[in-house]
């Protein structure tokens, strides 16, 4: 899993935003910085890989 960050001007851009992407990626952090909303999500439609696995890079 890795996470993404992405920066919002304000808070209804994070709603609409999320709204829209809601189905498609986790949260798991949202803090207020310097008057900019930063969310931290990753995207839950990826498949995690299990430790058993094997790569085919």
């Amino acid at each position: 899993m890795t996470e993404e960050t992405k920066e919002f001007p304000d808070w209804t851009s994070y709603d609409n935003w999320l709204i829209e992407n809601n189905s498609k990626y986790s949260v798991t952090s949202l803090n207020e910085v310097d008057g900019k909303i930063v969310a931290v999500f990753f995207d839950k439609t990826v498949e995690v890989q299990s430790e058993g696995e094997k790569s085919s890079n």
